[in-house]
């Protein structure tokens, strides 16, 4: 069967070890030499379905994720993603590829123009137009359009397609491609305190709408887009808890609801 691969899963491959990398080129060539029905059937390999057409394959502590299709030529497999278990160290941090504690252009402690103490116009006690307490649009108390409460399109509760409960592929306990434990390569974007510690990280649903996950993978909340600089955050009930300000295209800071600036998002 012809062999395609997608370019994340070509940009996953530096990231593997050589044995996982050598289990790869085992599982291609397997490929190649099998159609459809004896790959999902075969005994050497298990594969599940997550959804949308989307498999699962686990060879060892690497899963593989592909899908099929079709096109002039007949049948092919497509290659969407490897990931692999991230090994346990004594630290909770996980691989970051913008990490703001190594990289001084992500750390306001050292750039000025992302830091809101120096930076008036991302700071909302100067800059109005950035604080929900004066313009409205950015509050959801007034602007029921962002709030989850009353726009049931944003809330997982009555839209199972942006809930991890029932869309397993926005589920890091069953999608590990967006576990940060479970796929060395994940990246991020995270959550970090005022600290630089990581607290959680966001997986997009939609284009309206990024979950938020904790560090063990449990769903805390969601950011829904209010503007193109500004994102409204709210916790697992759907409360208002505070809002995201862009700094620039690596960057944003993030607020609690009374404007106090409590982190960031790389």
């Amino acid at each position: 069967m012809k062999l395609l691969v997608s370019p994340e899963f070509s940009a996953k491959l530096s990231a593997l070890s050589p044995s996982d990398v050598q289990q790869v080129a085992a599982f291609l060539q397997t490929v190649a030499a099998n159609d459809k029905t004896a790959l999902l059937e075969g005994k050497s390999h298990q594969a599940k379905l997550l959804g949308d057409g989307v498999y699962v394959l686990k060879i060892g502590q690497m899963r593989l994720y592909f899908t099929f299709g079709n096109d002039t030529e007949g049948e092919y497999v497509l290659i969407l993603d490897a990931t692999t278990e991230q090994a346990k160290t004594g630290s909770r941090e996980l691989f970051a590829t913008k990490n703001p504690k190594t990289n001084t252009a992500l750390n306001p402690a050292f750039n000025t123009t992302i830091n809101p103490k120096y930076n008036t116009t991302l700071n909302p006690r100067y800059n109005t137009t950035i604080n929900p307490k004066y313009n409205t649009t950015l509050n959801p108390r007034y602007n029921t359009t962002i709030n989850p409460k009353y726009n049931t399109t944003l809330n997982p509760r009555y839209n199972t397609t942006i809930n991890p409960r029932y869309n397993t592929r926005l589920n890091p306990r069953y999608n590990t491609s967006i576990n940060p434990q479970m796929n060395c390569a994940f990246g991020g974007p995270y959550l970090y305190g005022a600290d630089l510690q990581q607290e959680a990280y966001l997986v997009r649903a939609n284009d309206n709408v990024e979950l938020v996950f904790d560090l063990s993978g449990n769903h805390l909340g969601q950011l829904v887009r209010v503007n193109d600089n500004v994102r409204a955050q709210f916790n697992a009930n759907n409360e208002w808890e505070g809002y995201i300000v862009r700094a620039n295209n690596d960057v944003s800071l993030r607020y609690d609801a009374d404007g106090d600036w409590i982190g960031l998002v790389v």
